[in-house]
């Protein structure tokens, strides 16, 4: 199974995602779009894992804060156009011991450093060298995810575009 910890995307920040994603694309923005069924922020990729139990075990080991993710900008990530959100603290700290868990349970995981982020697009084509991002950012500043629950993911990518299936679900602790 390929496994990812993610937190969930709420419907106001769809929308607002969804209605960046409509203003790009009318200004000629060209590439793979992720589909609202699809948005997450990814705070752990594990890659292939055949059992998910330690997975879980490790994340109920863990205290998920219950902490609100600001977003700052859009960004690029070579071509994977994101919504990038500010750092939070209590979130990378999550991360950090998340991963240590992980790595007591054996269970290897990517080591990138976290930056909390919603992916739009992959594949971006701009219509001009010239196109700036920042006109389409002035929605994303004043949207906010209330982190609320954690989720285990599994992907398939066998078909035309990812199918994720939640696994698991730790809720967030005051």
């Amino acid at each position: 199974m390929r496994l990812f910890i993610a937190l969930p995307v709420t419907e106001g920040v769809q929308k607002t995602l969804a209605q960046t994603q409509a203003a790009l694309r009318g200004q000629g923005v060209r590439g793979r779009f992720t589909p609202p069924e699809n948005w997450h922020v990814t705070l752990v990729f594990l890659g292939s894992v055949p059992d998910p139990a330690p997975v879980i075990a490790a994340m109920k080991s863990v205290r998920l804060p219950r902490e609100t993710l600001r977003f700052d900008r859009l960004t690029l990530f070579g071509d994977v156009l994101a919504a990038l959100c500010q750092q939070n603290g209590a979130l990378a700290a999550y991360v950090k011991a998340l991963r240590a868990a992980l790595d007591a349970a054996g269970l290897p995981c990517d080591r990138k450093a976290f930056r909390p982020h919603i992916t739009l697009c992959r594949k971006t084509a701009f219509p001009t060298a010239d196109f700036r991002l920042f006109p389409f950012e002035r929605g994303l500043r004043n949207a906010i995810l209330p982190v609320k629950e954690a989720r285990l993911l599994s992907s398939d990518l066998s078909g035309d575009r990812p199918r994720y299936t939640a696994l698991y679900t730790e809720s967030a602790k005051r």
